[in-house]
C-alpha cells in the first residue's frame, strides 16, 4: 500500500470515530444524563458538573406503598405501555404491570420498583411535552407544594413551577425534568441535610398535621408546627418553658425530618405530630435533641383506638428510627414515639 493509500485510510477511520463520538455526545442518552440533571452551581462561580442520581436517592416502592410517588409510578407506567389506573395505591394491578415493564426491560421481574426499573421509567421532560410523563411529574410537584394542574401539558405554568422547585432543591434552575429532579421530586424535594428544605415540604403536607396546641400546658412558641415553622425560617426549634431543657433553640436534624416526610410521601400515611422539640419529656429524652416526634393519630385514628400503629412503627424503623416506642411500652399507650440516633446511649 502506497503512501497515499495509508493517509487516505487514516482519515476515514478518524471520520468514523468522530461521527460515532458525535452521536453518543448528543443522542436520547446523553439527553437523559444531562438535561436538568446539574447541580447549583457552587458558590464563586464553580462550574457545575452533570451527574445521574446515585441509588440510594431513588425511593423504593412496592405493593402496599401509597401516596403521589404511587401516582407517578403508575402515570409512567402508561407513558410506558403499560396502561393502569392511577390511584395511587399500589396493589396487585401496579404490581402486574412492574413485572411486565422489568421484564420487558431485561431487569429482574420481582415488582419493586427501584433504583434500575426507576432509571427506565422516568424521561426527559422540558416545556412543549405532553402525555402520561408529564402527568406524573405534575403529580410531584402538586405533592411538593407547587400548586400546577395534572393536565399532561408541560405548559409555562409547569416550567416555573419545576424552575422553583429546583431552586429550592438545590438544583440548577433550567426547568427541564431530567433523573436528578425526578429522583429529588420522589423523595420530597428537599437534598439530605437542608433542614429548611425539609421543614418547608412538610408545611405544604395538607396530610401531616402538626399541632398547634400543648397537651400539658400554653406555649404557642414551642408547639410541633411552630418548630417547623421556625426551621423552615432557618431558626431553631424552641423548646417549651416547663420542659427540662426551657426556652432552648434546638437544630432539627435532617434525618429526623426527612423520615416524617417519607411517612407520608413515600408510605403514604396521614399523620398528626402532638411533639417535636416542645413539651415535657424525660430530662435525657431525643426529643430535646432535635431528633425525635410524637405521632397521635395515624391515617385518622388515635394510637391505641385502632390506628396501625404496628406497622406504622415498623416503618419508622426503615426509615432509620432507633428508638420506636408505642402500645406495649410504659408511658406509649396513646401515641408512637420515633427518635433518630446521636452519640451516646440515651431512652425517652
Amino acid at each position: 500500500m502506497n503512501a497515499s493509500s495509508t493517509r487516505t485510510r487514516r482519515t476515514a477511520v478518524r471520520l468514523v470515530v468522530g461521527i460515532a463520538t458525535l452521536a453518543v455526545l448528543t443522542g436520547p442518552a446523553a439527553s437523559l444524563a444531562t438535561a436538568g440533571d446539574r447541580p447549583a452551581p457552587a458558590p464563586g462561580g464553580a462550574a457545575a458538573t452533570a451527574a445521574q442520581p446515585a441509588a440510594a436517592d431513588w425511593p423504593t416502592l412496592k405493593a402496599g406503598s401509597k401516596g403521589a410517588g404511587v401516582t407517578a409510578l403508575q402515570h409512567l407506567l402508561t407513558f410506558r405501555g403499560q396502561a393502569v389506573a392511577a390511584d395511587g395505591g399500589f396493589g396487585p394491578a401496579t404490581t402486574a404491570k412492574v413485572k411486565a415493564f422489568q421484564k420487558a426491560q431485561r431487569l429482574t421481574a420481582d415488582g419493586v420498583v427501584g433504583p434500575a426499573t426507576w432509571t427506565r421509567l422516568v424521561t426527559t421532560l422540558r416545556g412543549g411535552a405532553k402525555g402520561a410523563a408529564v402527568k406524573a411529574a405534575q403529580t410531584l410537584l402538586k405533592a411538593r407544594g407547587q400548586a400546577v394542574a395534572v393536565d399532561g401539558t408541560f405548559s409555562a405554568t409547569t416550567t416555573a413551577k419545576v424552575k422553583a422547585f429546583q431552586k429550592a432543591a438545590g438544583l440548577t434552575a433550567d426547568g427541564v425534568v431530567g433523573p436528578r429532579t425526578w429522583a429529588s421530586l420522589l423523595n420530597g424535594g428537599a437534598p439530605a441535610g437542608d433542614r429548611a428544605g425539609l421543614a418547608k415540604q412538610i408545611l405544604a403536607q395538607k396530610q401531616i398535621t402538626l399541632a398547634t396546641v400543648h397537651p400539658g400546658g400554653r406555649h404557642a412558641g414551642s408547639t410541633a408546627r411552630q418548630n417547623i415553622v421556625d426551621t423552615a425560617d432557618g431558626k431553631g426549634a424552641l423548646t417549651s418553658p416547663w420542659g427540662d431543657k426551657p426556652n432552648r433553640r434546638v437544630a432539627l436534624d435532617p434525618r429526623m425530618l426527612g423520615g416524617l416526610l417519607k411517612l407520608r410521601t413515600q408510605y403514604g400515611y396521614r399523620l398528626s405530630v402532638s411533639e417535636i422539640v416542645g413539651g415535657d419529656h424525660s430530662g435525657n429524652s431525643r426529643h430535646y435533641a432535635g431528633i425525635a416526634f410524637d405521632i397521635t393519630h395515624i391515617n385518622g385514628r388515635h394510637v391505641g383506638s385502632g390506628a396501625p400503629h404496628k406497622q406504622f412503627m415498623a416503618t419508622c424503623r426503615k426509615l432509620g428510627a432507633q428508638e420506636v416506642l408505642g402500645p406495649g411500652d410504659p408511658g406509649h399507650g396513646r401515641h408512637v414515639h420515633c427518635a433518630w440516633s446521636r452519640q451516646g446511649a440515651l431512652r425517652k
